[in-house]
This record gives C-alpha cells, sequence and structure tokens, in this order.
C-alpha cells in the first residue's frame, strides 16, 4: 500500500467534526446521574484517547423519564510500537437513550446507537485497511439497580444488545450479527459535602454470541466471554453551571489467552437541563 501525503489534521478529519456538531443540534442528549460516557473497546492498540460531548435533560415534569444521547470520537495509537494516542481515529459514535425510573431503586433503558470504526492492517505500518470503514447500528435495553450507602451510590445493571454490522464486503469469518450480555457494578464517591467533586469507579464483563457464516452457511458461535472494563473517573459538578465535566481511565482486559490489555483516557462534558 502507497503511502499518502498528509493532510493537517483539521482538513483529514472536519467533515467528523461537522457531522458530531451537527448532531448535537439535533438530538436530546443526557448522562444517567452517576455514569461517565465510557470510552468504546476497541482492538489493535495499546493507548486510545475518547471524547464526548452530551446534555443532560429531564424529559417529564417528574424526571421519571430521561433522555439520554451523545456523540463521541476517538484516536489511538498502533498495537505495537510507539504510544501516540492520536496516530490515527478510531470510532465515531452517535447515541440515544431513553430511561424510566420505576421506582426508587429500579429503572429501565432503551437506547438506539450508530457506529462508524476505522479498519487497519493487522501489520505495520498498520495502513487503512480495505475496506478501511465498519458500521454498525446497535440496539439495548438496560435493567438496573441502584442504592445509596452512606452518601455513595451505587448501581448494577444488566445490559443486553443485539448489533448488526456493515461491510462493502464480507470475509467468511466476519462477524455480521452479536447478542452480546454486559454486567456492570459502580459507584459515585463524593469527594466533598456539596458534592461539586466526586470519583466514579465501574467494573463490567461483557459476553458475546457472533453470527458468522464459514463455507456460505450461517453459524452462532455461542455465547463466550469477551472482555472486562474497569473504569475510573473524577466529576467536576458545581451546582450554578448547567454543565459538569468528567475525565478519567479504562483499562480494558481483552481475551483470555492471551489477555490484551488497552488503555484508555477519556474527557466528556455534558450539559444538564438547558432545554
Amino acid at each position: 500500500m502507497h503511502k499518502t501525503k498528509k493532510k493537517s489534521f483539521l482538513k483529514r478529519y472536519h467533515h467528523r467534526f461537522r457531522l458530531a456538531a451537527f448532531s448535537l443540534t439535533g438530538v436530546f442528549m443526557a448522562a444517567t446521574s452517576i455514569a461517565q460516557i465510557s470510552p468504546p473497546g476497541l482492538s489493535d492498540t495499546r493507548l486510545a484517547t475518547w471524547m464526548a460531548i452530551g446534555l443532560d435533560q429531564k424529559v417529564s415534569k417528574d424526571e421519571s423519564w430521561r433522555s439520554t444521547s451523545y456523540v463521541g470520537y476517538g484516536f489511538m495509537s498502533d498495537p505495537e510500537g510507539n504510544y501516540n494516542a492520536f496516530e490515527k481515529p478510531s470510532m465515531l459514535i452517535l447515541n440515544e437513550e431513553m430511561k424510566k425510573k420505576l421506582s426508587d431503586h429500579f429503572s429501565i433503558t432503551g437506547a438506539l446507537s450508530y457506529r462508524e470504526q476505522y479498519l487497519y492492517n493487522e501489520e505495520a505500518p498498520y495502513h487503512k485497511a480495505d475496506p478501511g470503514l465498519k458500521k454498525e447500528f446497535r440496539l439495548y435495553g438496560k435493567f438496573a439497580y441502584s442504592w445509596i450507602i452512606n452518601k455513595t451510590k451505587w448501581n448494577i445493571d444488566f445490559r443486553p444488545e443485539f448489533r448488526r454490522f456493515f461491510l462493502p464486503r464480507y470475509n467468511a469469518d466476519d462477524t455480521r450479527h452479536a447478542f452480546r450480555a454486559r454486567f456492570k457494578l459502580k459507584s459515585a464517591i463524593p469527594l466533598t459535602a456539596d458534592q461539586t467533586h466526586s470519583l466514579i469507579v465501574s467494573a463490567e464483563s461483557l459476553f458475546q454470541n457472533e453470527r458468522t457464516k464459514p463455507d456460505g452457511r450461517s453459524e452462532w458461535s455461542g455465547f463466550f466471554y469477551d472482555d472486562s472494563r474497569f473504569c475510573v473517573y473524577y466529576r467536576y459538578a458545581p451546582d450554578n453551571w448547567p454543565l459538569y465535566a468528567e475525565i478519567g481511565y479504562m483499562n480494558n482486559l481483552a481475551g483470555k489467552d492471551p489477555t490484551y490489555a488497552m488503555h484508555h483516557i477519556g474527557l466528556d462534558i455534558i450539559f444538564k437541563d438547558i432545554l
């Protein structure tokens, strides 16, 4: 593959950022009360960066319904060699959730997500692959239970997902569809009495069932362990501001033999009840 002349950062990616900006003005966006917008899991990288923008907006007067959406964009390093977290673009995500609070402890959520993931060759110098883009539509639900102990809020949830992938052309072992189950435990620990400063920690395990077409036959793999994700985030949420910001780290452990560790640095800015 021939190298192309590098363009400036803005010229190379301006259309992606423009799409993200337009998307922000057209949808309701929010974040749940203790959840940071976690970086997406990636493959074939060591270090990745991720930024998302959202709006925490109530939909009903009693706040039993909330709309949760965000737009996010990420970059990543090569799987080996340097640890340049901005080496190349990784993924664009548009996400929309609708959450219904059933009681003080229980809630349910329905969501739709659109994703574009950039693909690269598996061998150095890791140029863009052909095809170089994989698109995905994802439908998922979430069943959550939350409680408070000594001002620390805890949350445990189960998230079933259906994933549909789109490529210009498929190889026999490429995933067409997938079902995934996610189990997550998280907590928000206030660092100050007014909760302006908080620490959010979470642990999540994922299990997946993939559909491929080896020899032209449709075949499901059966559920298998996929990966685990561990997050530590700091939140700054002043009372007199219509937004809060979060910055943190995610360790993504993929596979079992061997286990492959990927490091993610994330930043999100959430506007709150401005509509």
